[in-house]
């Protein structure tokens, strides 16, 4: 059975950390096309940041994408009292030498979307705000016939 296709799109404070950590840990499971950031947890600097350090330090080797630096409706609100003021509790993981991608991930997400052969699949991993994903799906209001997000 092949792998599953994944674009985790998170928010990297303590809990996306342990997500990344355990989809890395299955690579006979999954496959990471790539990973994009979204402001949550803490700023998008410091989210995407974090979300370089894992991907380095897990050997993901996956293209990280910065996202939304700030929510659609409301005013953007950090969780540092919960995940520190680093966003993954004052853990210092080596910094990465790996650079984001140029684009910004919802164009990012589209391109790996559509850069997908005929027939296959690609599951999209949200484990933090929305936005990146809402602005997909707004900005470019198609049918995904090989995108999928997980059930519970």
């Amino acid at each position: 059975m092949a792998n599953r296709k994944i674009i985790m799109d998170c928010d990297p404070g303590i809990d996306d950390a342990v997500a990344m950590c355990l989809a890395a840990a299955h690579p006979e499971e999954f496959e990471f096309l790539g990973i994009t950031t979204v402001a949550g947890n803490q700023t998008i600097g410091k989210v995407t940041e974090n979300a370089l350090r894992l991907s380095s330090f897990w050997k993901i080797n996956a293209p990280v994408a910065r996202g939304s630096a700030v929510p659609i409706v409301r005013q953007p609100l950090t969780a540092s009292d919960i995940h520190g003021g680093n966003g993954l509790g004052g853990v210092e993981l080596p910094s990465s030498e790996d650079k984001i991608v140029p684009e910004n991930a919802v164009l990012f997400m589209k391109k790996l979307i559509d850069e997908l052969p005929q027939g296959e699949k690609v599951t999209l991993v949200p484990t933090g705000p929305l936005t990146n994903i809402a602005l997909l799906l707004r900005v470019f209001p198609v049918s995904y016939t090989h995108l999928t997000l997980p059930t519970t």
